[in-house]
């Protein structure tokens, strides 16, 4: 009986967690592809045909297929390339990976605002080039006019 209570003590431990796990991600989930299958309270694919004959969900599907197959492999060799360089590092590794975990502890909300005073029209790469003389006007930074945006 006691060897029994032990085996089921994990899962009555990680049951709280899971219920709420399932209450934050599931049920929003859940709820927003019902909403998605539904148009004015009736079940249909209305919302579906729209999003495929508007006239941008071509290029995004297309710049997310470039992301997938481009992007993906180089950040992924890029990762197992520094992983590696960083194993090998012998005195002063803690230090490295002090200062590489640094951006970990920075909320990608902050980062992107923090790229958006960067690159907005008026931003600060805008306003440092045309103070250079390299721009004219402002560079627009932030379309997706061409796929090498995505990269940026």
């Amino acid at each position: 009986m006691k060897r029994a209570q032990s085996r089921a003590l994990p899962y009555l431990l990680l049951a709280p967690s899971l219920v709420f796990l399932a209450a934050i991600f599931l049920l929003p989930l859940v709820q927003t592809i019902a909403l998605s299958f539904s148009e004015g309270g009736v079940a249909s694919l209305g919302n579906y045909r729209r999003m495929v004959s508007d006239l941008n969900f071509g290029p995004a599907l297309r710049n997310t297929f470039l992301l997938v197959l481009v992007v993906v492999p180089i950040q992924l060799a890029l990762a197992l390339g520094l992983s590696v360089m960083i194993e090998k590092i012998g005195r002063g590794r803690d230090l490295v990976l002090w200062v590489w975990t640094i951006p970990l502890g920075v909320s990608d909300l902050a980062a992107g605002l923090v790229w958006l005073a960067i690159l907005q029209d008026r931003g600060y790469l805008n306003s440092a080039l045309h103070g250079l003389g390299l721009i004219d006007g402002p560079a627009a930074w932030l379309t997706y006019e061409t796929p090498g945006t995505l990269f940026l």
